[in-house]
């Protein structure tokens, strides 16, 4: 019974409900720098640019899991010519894409696969005086195997059953 009673308790603890961490690095010659790399939020931004600067930036992200990712890019100002686009190594990610307001944040959401490395490149044609972007990946874990809230009940009511079941046993040698 102890032996039953220790398997229990070790299955119970054995399970690992972890978020995603993400790696976020930036290309030698980025415009914007890593501000955060590595945990369950990741962060680049850039300093104010020249008018009529060119920004191509690119930086690379991977995650342990797989995860739901949300990209925000706050561009101060939106420029006409600006673009962003995520690469997976094959295709270029499609993306649910959504501008909130006139203040130039857009919000990027995919599916973010385990050890898969992606590519988000930053594209501004033609910068107005001052402008400057910041960057922010999230990712919102999926474990990969979830565990149910009911197991957390459903096992010492099991231990419970086998307790009363091992006292029948006795009752019914005796």
């Amino acid at each position: 019974m102890k032996k039953t009673m220790l398997f229990f308790a070790a299955l119970l603890l054995s399970f690992n409900a972890s978020a995603a961490s993400l790696t976020l690095v930036g290309d030698a010659g980025n415009k914007g720098t890593v501000g955060i790399s590595s945990g369950e939020v990741v962060t680049a931004s850039t300093s104010p640019l020249a008018s009529g600067a060119f920004v191509s930036d690119a930086y690379t992200v991977t995650s342990d899991i797989a995860a739901i990712a949300t990209l925000s890019l706050t561009f101060n100002p939106l420029a006409p010519t600006t673009a962003v686009s995520i690469f997976d190594g094959m295709d270029i990610v499609g993306l649910s894409i959504t501008k909130i307001g006139s203040l130039g944040i857009l919000e990027y959401t995919w599916l973010l696969e385990a050890a898969t490395e992606y590519v988000i490149n930053v594209f501004i044609g033609k910068a107005l005086s001052g402008s400057n972007y910041d960057l922010r990946l999230t990712a919102a874990g999926i474990s990969e195997v979830p565990l149910p809230a009911a197991l957390w009940l459903f096992a010492p009511a099991l231990l419970g059953f086998l307790s009363f079941r091992r006292k029948a046993n006795k009752l019914s040698l005796a």
